[in-house]
């Protein structure tokens, strides 16, 4: 039967999957798997603890956590009680995650007590607070004191429209937003992603982004039909590798390096990857070659995805066994309507960049505490991406880069994604990333980053002869320099603010070649 997504709320399918399949295996952790029935029970028993602390609908709740099953039930519980899930990125400085504190009104704190020192030099901490384990520096309860509250429910009834939790951007190019995520927003997009891309009630998943990342999608599709999940805490290749194989794994979602990493461990350690069906990949560009390769080696689908916090996950991608083009991230997922604008503000022509806009009952109403930015990016019913694309006629849509990203090298439009592009083709690179730098007489030029395989003896020359052969000379990066690892966000996604951080070196390699003057 088809969801109702007017009536449907998280805590209504929990209830639902603990009636209708209590036995069948629901959240798989590292020390222990959940059931259906024994998930919703644990999800109840945490809702009542925070009703009898005090907590009140509408209250936001801070989770300072790593990727483990807590997350999962604190979400649900949140869910549940009519509180607000708050995902702490605590590598992040601690005035980011003060600005986070402050502007969702925090009222509780979720701590995993390995992490509460990442806080210090956050001047004011909610009072109530439970700590994950033994008690930390901080003070308060214990996550445990739920079991005290089995067998007893929550007050609170949830409507489709009830915000369950702030959806926080990376904070990776500036001041972390929290988009307003109701239970709608995430239902509608498990539906729409999970019949878009082809997903099945037999999938066991495994979500590789990070915690702080789209939490929800961790869970969210498989709570429409009942499939497990599988929450592991690692980048390690050769772990997920063997719980792949343990826990027959048939759906992941990781950046396309991650793939690259997990093919090199399978090849090293002989994992069976078998069970393997469907590889989703977002957060990078991925090319014709190299989703033609992984589906030889893994035997699976390669689905290029494009989502982001506003949109509550995947919005455009390919199905699975569906038509593809070589380069393109696909189609627009049912339930989402694309537009694309040129600077002007009018409607692109077919094959022109323009910046991406979207709507749909996926797409959030704003940030929470940050009306100047919600206005700048949200306007009846449209998100403004600031996403530079152009779309085909048949629908395909094609990357171009960030709108902010954007380089004018002696007046003319440069996408670094045009760059990384072709320089992701030599086969000695590993990771790229190209920034904007300055010249004094040129103006603008590009600046590029790369890392590259062991033994390399690639040469900033070399790199820049590849280039000139496959694109325009004022293209050609005028700095290049090789770091021993690209920097990375903890969801996989190059981190860009690092690298600005750093000033241009153009004599810069960390490798064991000879420096070589540019």
């Amino acid at each position: 039967m088809p969801l109702d997504l007017d009536r449907a709320t998280l805590g209504g399918l929990l209830s639902r999957n603990a009636s209708r399949w209590p036995e069948k295996t629901a959240m798989i952790g590292e020390h222990r798997t959940w059931t259906w029935a024994e998930l919703d029970a644990e999800v109840d028993a945490v809702a009542v603890m925070w009703e009898r602390a005090g907590l009140r609908p509408g209250d936001a709740v801070a989770f300072v956590l790593n990727k483990r099953p807590e997350v999962v039930i604190g979400f649900l519980a949140c869910a549940r009680a009519g509180m607000v899930y708050a995902p702490v990125n605590h590598k992040l400085p601690a005035a980011n995650n003060e600005d986070q504190l402050r502007t969702a009104n925090v009222a509780a704190m979720v701590l995993q007590h390995e992490l509460d020192r990442e806080l210090a030099g956050i001047a004011e901490l909610p009072a109530a607070r439970w700590y994950v384990g033994p008690e930390g520096i901080h003070g308060g309860s214990l996550w445990a004191d739920h079991e005290r509250f089995a067998g007893q429910k929550p007050r609170f009834e949830a409507d489709p429209d009830t915000v369950c939790y702030y959806n926080y951007t990376s904070g990776s190019t500036g001041r972390p937003k929290g988009a307003v995520t109701t239970h709608r927003n995430v239902l509608v997009n498990a539906v729409a992603t999970a019949e878009g891309l082809g997903f099945r009630a037999d999938d066991v998943y495994l979500g590789m982004f990070s915690v702080f990342a789209h939490p929800h999608e961790l869970f969210h599709r498989s709570i429409l039909d009942g499939g497990a999940f599988v929450i592991l805490d690692t980048l390690s290749p050769r772990i997920v590798a063997e719980t792949i194989a343990r826990h027959r794994v048939t759906w992941m979602m990781a950046v396309p390096s991650f793939y690259e990493m997990l093919l090199e461990s399978r090849n090293q350690h002989s994992h069976d990857l078998g069970s393997l069906r469907v590889l989703e990949s977002g957060g990078a560009y991925v090319s014709g070659d190299t989703l033609a390769r992984m589906e030889e080696a893994f035997s699976a689908v390669f689905l290029p995805v494009w989502g982001s916090t506003e949109t509550t996950g995947v919005g455009l991608g390919m199905a699975a066994g569906g038509e593809r083009r070589d380069g393109s991230t696909g189609r627009v997922i049912p339930g989402y309507e694309i537009k694309v604008l040129d600077e002007s503000g009018a409607l692109a022509a077919v094959g022109e960049v323009g910046e991406l806009h979207i709507r749909g009952p996926a797409v959030v109403s704003g940030y929470v505490g940050q009306p100047e930015e919600t206005a700048q990016q949200f306007s009846d019913g449209w998100y403004a991406t600031r996403d530079l694309v152009r779309v085909d006629a048949d629908g395909f849509v094609w990357f171009s880069g960030r709108r902010s990203e954007m380089l004018k090298i002696g007046g003319i439009r440069v996408f670094p994604l045009q760059i990384e592009v072709v320089l992701k083709q030599h086969p000695e690179v590993r990771d790229v990333v190209v920034v904007r730098a300055e010249e004094r007489l040129r103006g603008e030029i590009a600046r590029a980053i790369l890392s590259t395989v062991s033994g390399s003896s690639l040469t900033i020359r070399g790199v820049q002869a590849w280039c000139r052969e496959r694109l325009a000379l004022y293209m050609v990066p005028r700095i290049v320099e090789f770091w021993a690892e690209v920097p990375k966000l903890p969801n996989g996604k190059i981190d860009k603010r690092r690298v600005l951080d750093v000033a241009p070196d153009p004599g810069r390699d960390e490798r064991t070649l000879e420096r070589e003057p540019s």
